[in-house]
């Protein structure tokens, strides 16, 4: 969040020490920095708590759609991460919570990390981080709240269950989030009481209903929101948006002495006068932080949003309420480039917490063709995000001013990549069985980060990986064609036979929508069609970048080598072969056995040794 303009904290030679040498110190003495409290740690040399010179995390929202929560992570200095940007640097590890009970009790949601480097740069570097959640959707008719924790942590990740840990490096945010509850509603839910008897013979009264279709009561609205004392302008803005996008009722008007919303009893005039008057007003929502979120695929452009207000959004839970828009901007230097439109779906809620509720917005982008070697040093961009409340920012307009909403700026750095050969596809295996190919072993082929060493895969081997520079296939061009291919030896290969079903994910003007799966089922020579399109009006992208899944089971080989071809499509007789991952392979279950020390058919007693 730059709001204010950031201004970097002076390090002292002392702490700049201590965080040199932070590993070693705390393997000598866990509680070196006094930040393990309770009895049995070793006293304090040095007490460091929450220091956030360096980093610390800004915000915290829920994309409710996707289940995921997104963090923001500002980078504060230019050095103290451990290594240039060629080095393995260090990690900035981020530990989620979801409290059930506004705080009582917290369950762990997982780990994830960010990589991070010694670079120059001025201000400060703005990533996000993200975290998959299971949160159950329940009916529209009650507002699922809950609240999130981050807790960052630099050098050493927080440890499990441990939702009030203090980190020496980082801080803790917590913010309310709002579930998403079931898009539908039963016919006898919508039906007017007084009718239900008359109608129960004639109708299904069980049919779901999604509640995206159902119409939105202005004339309900407009009362409740004069009880709020709410401005008729803020209820008004999404049907002159409407008006003004169909020229022939603007045409209309002009022969009309006064014009009314029909039953609607706001006067036209004021209002249209009122949303003239009105530039970037951020009563109701507010962008309050962005930045890049590095991934192996596509990186994502997030921006954290908060609502402030209980009504004002066009409806409740079971009414498709209205959008959140944000337009995601980058500069490389030779100007403002229009990245992509994204959303969030936002509701009226009477049981809005005081400090509102935070959402998420990502737009996946491909940077590719920005990125460089480390070598070449690092790639900088500025990023600009704009939000608007029920009305999408203009394509191609990087100085728009929204009638509800906010502009937010910030610098960001790329990975490292190849260099640029848009030219062409370029296909790229990035995880097995959701394990990114960083944590597999080059030689071994087994987890390196696994709670037990050396963890193998068995079973299923589900494939995920991308393909640089697909064509427009929503355009009717045809669809690049690729197939993946197995070894047992890593010389000869043949092609994965097996079929497997794609969660897609579609976002048009902004908006995600997600269609039925979709049966990939390759043909006799192994290739099936790439379903991801990345060019807008209708982009598509594959859940969790599925290419296909390998089944092992009925073969004792030890490893397999796992690889993708594609076909170019101007040229079928080219095909070009993405990097090759080695994998361990164990499908023998485990077993255990015990041997009593106190010899066979023994008694033993509670307490006893047994191994």
């Amino acid at each position: 969040m730059q709001n204010q303009p950031f201004k970097r904290q002076v390090v002292s030679a002392e702490l700049s020490k201590l965080r040199s040498h932070f590993q070693t110190l705390i393997v000598g003495n866990a509680n070196y920095f006094g930040h393990l409290p309770g009895a049995g740690f070793p006293k304090a040399v040095q007490k460091i708590q929450g220091n956030t010179h360096y980093e610390n995390l800004g915000c915290l929202g829920l994309q409710p759609q996707f289940n995921l929560l997104k963090a923001i992570v500002y980078i504060n200095q230019d050095s103290g991460y451990s290594g240039s940007l060629c080095s393995a640097g260090s990690q900035e590890y981020i530990r989620f919570y979801l409290s059930f009970d506004d705080g009582s009790t917290w369950v762990d949601q997982g780990l994830t990390s960010l990589n991070v480097h010694d670079v120059k740069h001025e201000g400060r570097l703005e990533y996000a981080v993200e975290m998959p959640v299971d949160i159950k959707r329940y009916s529209c008719k009650k507002a699922n709240q809950l609240l999130a924790r981050a807790i960052l942590s630099w050098g050493v990740a927080p440890p499990a269950n441990t939702p009030h840990y203090t980190p020496v490096w980082g801080n803790v945010v917590n913010a309310h989030i709002l579930a998403q509850p079931v898009q539908s509603l039963l016919l006898k839910d919508v039906i007017d009481s007084a009718i239900l008897k008359d109608v129960s013979e004639l109708i299904d009264l069980d049919l779901k209903i999604p509640t995206a279709v159902l119409p939105v009561n202005y004339v309900a609205l407009e009362q409740s929101y004069q009880e709020a004392q709410l401005a008729p302008h803020r209820l008004a803005y999404p049907l002159v948006q409407t008006l003004m996008a169909q020229p022939a009722q603007l045409s209309a008007l002009q022969a009309q002495v006064k014009h009314s919303f029909g039953p609607l009893k706001f006067d036209w005039s004021k209002v249209v006068e009122s949303i003239a008057n009105t530039d970037g007003n951020i009563d109701f929502e507010e962008l309050n932080c962005i930045g890049l979120q590095p991934r192996a695929t596509l990186d994502h452009l997030v921006g954290v949003l908060k609502v402030k207000k209980s009504q004002g959004y066009s409806g409740n839970l079971c009414t498709k309420g209205s959008q959140e828009y944000v337009r995601f901007y980058l500069d490389f230097g030779a100007g403002w480039q229009d990245m992509g439109l994204t959303s969030v779906q936002v509701h009226d809620i009477n049981s809005l917490p005081k400090d509102g509720f935070n959402y998420a917005v990502f737009l996946p982008v491909d940077l590719s063709q920005y990125k460089k070697p480390c070598k070449q040093g690092p790639v900088y961009a500025k990023m600009r995000a704009i939000l608007s409340w029920s009305s999408p920012p203009p394509a191609n307009t990087p100085d728009y001013k929204p009638v509800w909403g906010n502009t937010e700026n910030t610098t960001v750095m790329l990975t490292p990549g190849m260099i640029d050969q848009s030219w062409k596809p370029a296909p790229m295996i990035t995880a097995v069985c959701g394990q990114s190919i960083a944590d597999i072993h080059p030689t071994t082929g087994t987890l390196t980060n696994a709670a037990f060493s050396d963890a193998p895969f068995g079973n299923s081997l589900w494939i995920s990986g991308h393909i640089g520079n697909a064509p427009d296939a929503s355009s009717g061009v045809a669809k690049l064609k690729y197939r993946l291919n197995y070894s047992t030896d890593g010389i000869t290969f043949k092609p994965v036979a097996n079929a497997f079903k794609l969660a897609l994910e579609q976002l048009s003007g902004g908006t995600w929508t997600f269609p039925a799966p979709v049966t990939q089922a390759p043909l006799a020579d192994g290739y099936i069609e790439y379903q991801e399109d990345l060019v807008a009006p209708l982009q598509t992208f594959v859940n969790l970048d599925i290419l296909g899944v390998l089944h092992t089971a009925g073969d004792a080989s030890p490893y397999r080598w796992l690889q993708m071809e594609v076909v170019d499509p101007l040229n079928p007789a080219t095909t070009y072969l993405s990097n090759t991952i080695k994998v361990r392979v164990d499908n023998a279950a485990p077993t255990a056995s015990i041997t009593m020390d106190q010899g066979p058919c023994s008694d033993i007693k509670v307490g006893d040794a047994i191994t």
